[in-house]
């Protein structure tokens, strides 16, 4: 059996060399890539970063969209006993540069020109990084080492001439408690914290799934979440590499459901956002449509969730039979088209699943398996298994993954997928885990019997957008609590496909602001109301998020004519926003944000 990630996928090269791999859309096509060209390529482009200096140990940062360089760049630099560092596109400068100096990496690898761009900005202060290679041609202006990726792999390619046996010995020093990647996390604080995740961490992530469902050659995988989050790095990337399978890649977030029509993929991991999108596509045309036709939506999803809950009893009577056909005609057999018409399962993770969404996709026939899981394990800490698919539960622990409910309800893991800790952060590592190796998740919920996980709580305030982000807010609204003009601020995202606000302005800068501009208003009610002063909050919300990644600024925002106090049980005596207070009792303005 394999121990390392790269062995994994030489063993898949060697047994499917003529299948295709990796398959991008070039020019308009959709053009697979072999498993033996993809193998060639990696070696190649393995042997020109040991000419450049890399060695066993060694951070390559990684900055780029999903392509088949993404792939061949970790696996190289893998293959190498090195630890690729990927970095989210929507990081701010500040941001890249501390990943890169807190990991050390010696070469960053970027996909377009404006990634450099942020590079040259916090280029003097990242001592570590000696170049960067990226997949385009660079102009040759650069102010520091800048190198193609077709120039390393050329490189790479005469070094294995001379050197024919060089990737084969550099695996025999690999060892699957070796480091294979850090991905940053914001954890519950803000602040970035380096995951350490091993050859071993994955392997048995990518062993316990394959227990619970069946993968093989046959499979085809649309890639679309980006590769430096951890589910679609297991789940999207490593999993069906590990089983010959195919990986093609969507061309965008925006173009996934044409993607889906175009290829006729079998598994696809995403997160809600892409049901939730679904599922409102098809209600909005009911709700736009005449009061018949909305009747009809609503009698098809009524008749095809029982005829779900019928199925698992394998009691469908006839007349539940035909009303099914009928719905199936209307609505059902029309999702199943929009996504490829062959989809064996989809698996959702990254945020927590709608049951309402999860039985709308269950009565048309699709399958979607919920699974759970952090950064820290992996990720995948439990999966629904498809022959006993529970809906509203994370299903059961992976084979040889431990779980347990603490007393004060918090989920524990321990296992071979649990990190080997935080980059330098012992204090953070230490407090993560307790004296018997368990790791605390921060989350809250319950497992039955039969060791099904429901998640119905977060210990702590992380917010998880639909989307599968994860946002610390309070260092944001700390941040934001610098405008004159924000007296309060409180965000809300959970669940949701954008952060949102709740925002108590400082009524008194903000009254100045309107003598001055000559804004007119006979109360504070109709102040908050007025165009003029949500204009101005929301510019200066804007102005202090400069330095946020794309996927933590607030979009919209409501302002609140009232404080948060203590006296109305909003914040604590030592003025900590009582999220959950606050979310109730403002549920209409929260939803304004989202309607």
């Amino acid at each position: 059996m394999a121990e390392t990630l790269p062995e994994i996928f030489f063993r898949s090269a060697e047994r499917f060399a003529d299948k295709g791999a990796l398959v991008p859309k070039v020019k308009g096509i959709f053009k697979a890539i072999t498993y033996r060209e993809c193998a060639e390529t990696v070696m190649s482009f393995a042997c020109g970063l040991s000419e450049l200096g890399v060695t066993k140990g060694d951070r390559v940062a990684l900055l780029s969209e999903n392509r088949p360089e993404w792939a061949f760049s970790d696996l190289a630099v893998l293959a190498l006993g090195g630890i690729t560092v990927p970095l989210y596109l929507t990081l701010s400068p500040k941001q890249i540069e501390y990943g890169l100096n807190d990991s050390q990496s010696k070469i960053a690898i970027i996909s377009r020109p404006e990634h450099l761009e942020k590079f040259n900005a916090i280029i003097a202060d990242v001592p570590y990084l000696e170049q960067v290679i990226t997949f385009y041609e660079p102009s040759g202006s650069e102010l520091y080492p800048v190198r193609s990726f077709d120039s390393v792999v050329a490189r790479g390619k005469a070094f294995r001439k001379k050197n024919p046996h060089y990737i084969a010995e550099c695996l025999k020093k690999v060892s699957e408690d070796d480091c294979a990647t850090i991905i940053y996390t914001s954890g519950t604080t803000g602040e970035p914290r380096g995951v350490l995740l091993t050859h071993r961490n994955f392997i048995s992530n990518i062993n316990g799934a394959l227990e619970l469902i069946r993968i093989d050659e046959t499979d085809m995988f649309l890639s679309f979440l980006p590769l430096c989050h951890v589910f679609e790095r297991m789940a999207g990337y490593y999993l069906p590499l590990s089983r010959g399978s195919t990986i093609v890649y969507a061309e965008s977030v925006q173009t996934v459901g044409d993607n889906m029509q175009e290829v006729h993929p079998t598994i696809m991991a995403s997160v809600p956002r892409l049901y939730e999108k679904i599922y409102n596509h098809i209600q909005d045309k009911a709700v736009q449509g005449s009061f018949i036709k909305r009747k009809v939506f609503e009698w098809c999803i009524n008749i095809g969730k029982k005829h779900y809950s019928a199925q698992k009893g394998r009691s469908v009577n006839p007349v539940l039979r035909y009303s099914y056909a009928i719905a199936d005609r209307f609505i059902f057999k029309k999702v199943r088209e929009r996504t490829g018409g062959r989809m064996k399962y989809f698996v959702s993770g990254g945020a927590p699943l709608s049951k309402h969404i999860g039985e709308f996709f269950a009565g048309a026939g699709l399958t979607v398996l919920e699974g759970y899981g952090l950064t820290e394990t992996s990720p995948v800490i439990s999966l629904n298994p498809p022959e006993d698919n529970r809906i509203g539960t994370v299903g059961k622990p992976l084979p040889g993954v431990e779980v347990r409910i603490a007393e004060d309800g918090e989920i524990c893991v321990r296992g071979p997928n649990v990190m080997a800790g935080y980059h330098n952060k012992p204090d953070a590592t230490n407090e993560a885990f307790d004296k018997d190796g368990w790791f605390h998740t921060g989350d809250i919920g319950s497992m039955s019997e039969d060791r099904y996980i429901t998640i119905t709580d977060r210990k702590k305030n992380l917010i998880i957008t639909s989307g599968g982000k994860n946002i610390a807010p309070q260092p944001i609204e700390n941040m934001l609590l610098n405008s004159p003009y924000i007296l309060q601020i409180m965000m809300v995202a959970e669940r949701r496909s954008f952060p949102g606000a709740l925002v108590v302005p400082n009524f008194e800068n903000l009254e100045i602001y309107c003598k001055k501009n000559g804004i007119s208003y006979t109360s504070r009610k109709e102040l908050i109301n007025h165009p003029r002063a949500y204009e101005l909050i929301n510019n200066e919300i804007e102005r202090l998020s400069v330095d946020l990644a794309h996927c933590e600024k607030i979009k919209k925002i409501v302002l609140l004519e009232n404080e948060f106090t203590e006296q109305n049980g909003e914040i604590t005596p030592t003025l900590k926003l009582k999220r959950k207070v606050i979310e109730e009792k403002y549920k209409k303005e929260i939803e304004k944000i989202y309607s």
